[in-house]
């Protein structure tokens, strides 16, 4: 018995020294409504952004034609399931990840008077990547 709680606990040693903190990595971790997120993702940032992914359940991701571009200025706004809006941000960047708990959730952005909209459920240890696509100002 106590060789196996040796061995969970030297396990679980190991793993959160591979957890990799945001400030470490030089990411600002933001909080609104006790929910954290984070935004930004431009040049180097995104390689930071990678390495911290696993701590995001939900991981917004914004394109102009498909393309990733320079996507600072996205309007986003996180609803939960009863429609009340919990985090209200400026995406700093193409990426915005959020650490919601489990429940159904609405991601409503705009960008350039462009607004789309989704809606997930969030479950258990899931991961959602969700796209967010616009047209390109002319």
């Amino acid at each position: 018995m106590f060789r196996i709680l040796a061995a969970v606990l030297a396990l679980g040693l190991s793993l959160s020294a591979w957890a990799v903190d945001e400030a470490a990595v030089g990411i600002k971790v933001r909080k609104q409504s006790g929910i954290n997120y984070v935004t930004g993702g431009i040049g180097e940032e995104a390689e930071a952004f990678a390495e911290i992914s696993g701590r995001y359940p939900i991981r917004l991701r914004f394109t102009a034609d498909g393309r990733n571009v320079e996507t600072r200025g996205v309007k986003v706004k996180v609803l939960d399931a009863r429609g009340e809006s919990v985090v209200e941000a400026t995406a700093e960047g193409p990426l915005f990840y959020v650490s919601p708990p489990s429940g159904r959730w609405t991601f409503e952005v705009e960008w350039q008077g462009q607004a789309q909209s989704q809606t997930k459920d969030l479950t258990g240890r899931r991961y959602l990547d969700m796209i967010f696509d616009f047209k390109p100002a002319p």
